[in-house]
């Protein structure tokens, strides 16, 4: 399992890296853009950093594959993108994706999710990928309906978010689905 270079049409993905601290740290500590993130907001570059580590780890644990997304066009850092929860033996992961809120209703997170589904089934050999978000994010509600996940159901109070029990929409594609399209 491999955590190379992604590009597609308007985006590349790096794998993640501690030289993307300070971007991501813009990006971590925009109170618009964590809105619906289940963390903290970011108040130091140490939050971001220890963040990023933890995200290391995972890809060495062979548990996810995460990226730092940069805008071609810019050259700049807007936002990391990852699949999470790895579980080769059961064939199934997860994705999540933070984009500064300058970037949003752009396409940039549903172009990224749809690269990072594509390795999900043709290159890891996935048969599941679950979504979800917070209950009142309907932007990302929209790019999970956008990139063919179904709908599953909403999870109660199963997340904290700004301090509050929050519930989420789940959604999910499975390869046969994707495959067809």
């Amino acid at each position: 399992m491999e955590n190379g270079l992604i590009e597609s049409m308007r985006i590349k993905l790096l794998p993640v890296s501690l030289e993307h601290s300070k971007d991501l740290f813009i990006v971590y500590s925009d109170d618009l853009t964590t809105q619906y993130v289940p963390r903290e907001r970011h108040t130091k570059l140490v939050e971001t950093e220890e963040l990023i580590l933890r995200f290391i780890n995972l890809v060495k644990e062979q548990k996810g594959l995460v990226y730092t997304i940069v805008n071609k066009e810019e050259q700049t850092i807007i936002g990391n993108a990852g699949i999470y929860g790895l579980d080769l033996e059961n064939k199934k992961a997860f994705l999540g994706a933070v984009i500064h809120s300058n970037y949003w209703s752009k396409g940039f997170v549903t172009e990224t999710l749809n690269k990072l589904i594509e390795i999900c089934f043709k290159e890891l050999n996935l048969v599941r990928v679950e979504g979800s978000c917070a209950e009142d994010n309907i932007a990302s509600e929209k790019i999970m309906q956008k990139i063919g996940m179904t709908y599953e159901g909403t999870l109660r109070s199963n997340v904290i978010i700004n301090g509050k029990n929050t519930n989420s929409k789940v959604y999910s594609i499975l390869d046969k689905e994707f495959l067809c399209n």
